[in-house]
């Protein structure tokens, strides 16, 4: 490793007020919710299925892991707050208490001063992360956190005996991240990859404690607390089909709309190894503490690019691994690199904003057409109900779940109060009964027609 003065001492005061300074302006400029995302929607979906009975490995789109339903649904207790009264506020509010715990794996980090620690941790509280994304409601922000936990604990393990508990914990919080989503198998090869890559790969003992750690965890939150035991088994049928929506065979594979995203996490990491060696060649020679959280984002980072499916999201343990772990030893002892590292991440960070966050945003059109219906439904009585044909996006029903809902074929959809039909072009449609208006899900597609009940369009606002 690096001498002692690089990695121990402590920065000065002015250099950790630059820090949360930066921290502080994220705030006033950064990311503000919007309309739950597709993926949010489906998480909530999930939640709800829990709630009401249906275990997980029943669920038709058991695509991730049940950890951020669970946690939800934990929430609901503590709270006393149904599924169907969860607002976007509520949903994100549960998310970030995993920001405020991968803040905290900061805290924990060895060899370094406890300020440059501290100053990390609300540096990232007060940016969420650097990304939109430290609030979504989507698993990523667990994966995130777990995996960030079992790196930083692997690091507080590193000269310590083959007795430590250290390791076994740094399985657990490694076992978190695989109930997450099954992505974090990768990342797991990726941190053994970076082990062998920095020569820190020593077989023993230790080993066993951390395998028992991994194996007992991921079975606990897989299986939700053991009482679901065939989700072990659709972790298995996820990773399968995530091989083929990762390469490209198959209908669910999301190609990149721009690679924007990508080039912003380059310059992001960037940052960090200009910030860790600059040009010097003797200095990337040396060890230091922060190789690798840096090299394993490094390794996620080629890996997702390689990769023919690409959503924005899977950057975020690209952004928060070293932000995490490897900045508090960057701004320990050198003022000048803590007062122009910190800017340096922000500005990244708030220029990447807007491609990161543009990743098939839900439509601020819901919003208004959840209050009209909620009108019409008021209007119409009792009898009122919700015909969607040809299947749904996402966020329907979420943003229609307070009222009775048909998706797809049924007797009663032709005569339904509200029905949505999937616009395939701009032709109107003419439907005796009817007034006819349109509704945009998601911004570049995905619209339907909305078909009011004729008597009725005055109280649906901004009907033609």
């Amino acid at each position: 490793m690096t001498d002692a003065a690089n990695q121990s001492g402590k920065v000065s005061r002015f250099g950790l007020v630059v820090v949360i300074v930066c921290g502080l302006l994220w705030t006033t400029i950064g990311f503000r919710g919007g309309p739950l995302h597709a993926d949010e929607a489906v998480q909530w979906s999930l939640a709800r299925e829990l709630s009401a009975g249906t275990p997980y490995s029943a669920h038709q789109d058991k695509f991730h892991g049940p950890t951020l339903a669970t946690a939800l649904l934990v929430s609901a207790k503590l709270t006393g707050t149904a599924p169907m009264e969860m607002s976007e506020h509520y949903l994100r509010s549960v998310v970030s208490v995993f920001v405020g715990l991968m803040a905290a794996a900061a805290l924990v980090l060895p060899g370094v001063a406890k300020a440059p620690r501290y100053a990390t941790a609300a540096f990232i509280v007060l940016t969420g992360g650097c990304t939109p994304f430290g609030y979504y409601y989507v698993q990523e922000m667990l994966l995130t956190a777990g995996f960030v936990w079992g790196v930083a604990l692997w690091m507080r393990a590193e000269g310590t005996s083959a007795t430590s508990r250290w390791r076994i914990l740094s399985g657990v919080a490694f076992g978190f991240a695989l109930a997450c989503k099954v992505t974090a198998a990768a990342y797991l090869v990726f941190f053994l990859v970076a082990l062998l890559l920095l020569r820190c790969f020593v077989p023993d003992r230790r080993w066993l404690r951390f395998g028992f750690g991994l194996v007992a965890s991921w079975a606990l939150f897989q299986s939700v607390g053991f009482t679901d035991l065939p989700g072990l088994k659709t972790w298995w049928l996820q990773l399968a089909r995530a091989l083929g929506v990762a390469s490209g065979r198959s209908e669910d594979t999301l190609l990149a709309v721009s690679l924007a995203p990508w080039g912003w996490a380059a310059a992001w990491l960037t940052v960090f190894a200009l910030a860790r060696s600059g040009f010097a060649r003797t200095a990337w020679r040396s060890r230091h503490e922060a190789d690798l959280p840096c090299l394993v984002a490094g390794l996620v980072f080629l890996f997702h690019l390689a990769l023919p499916y690409k959503t924005p999201w899977l950057l975020l343990l690209v952004f928060s691994l070293p932000l995490a772990l490897a900045l508090p030893y960057l701004i320990a002892g050198r003022t000048a690199r803590a007062f122009l590292l910190s800017p340096a991440l922000a500005a990244v960070g708030l220029l990447a904003h807007r491609s990161l966050a543009a990743h098939s945003p839900t439509s601020a059109e819901v919003t208004v057409f959840q209050s009209q219906v909620a009108r019409l439904a008021k209007a119409y009585g009792d009898k009122f109900y919700v015909a969607v044909e040809g299947g749904h996006y996402w966020p329907l029903p979420y943003y229609l779940r307070g009222h009775p809902v048909g998706f797809g074929e049924f007797p009663q959809a032709a005569r339904a109060p509200l029905r949505l039909v999937p616009a395939t072009d701009a032709s109107e449609p003419v439907v005796p009964g009817y007034v006819v208006t349109s509704l945009t899900l998601r911004e570049g597609g995905d619209r339907y027609w909305v078909l009011v009940a004729k008597g009725y369009e005055s109280v649906f606002v901004n009907v033609k």
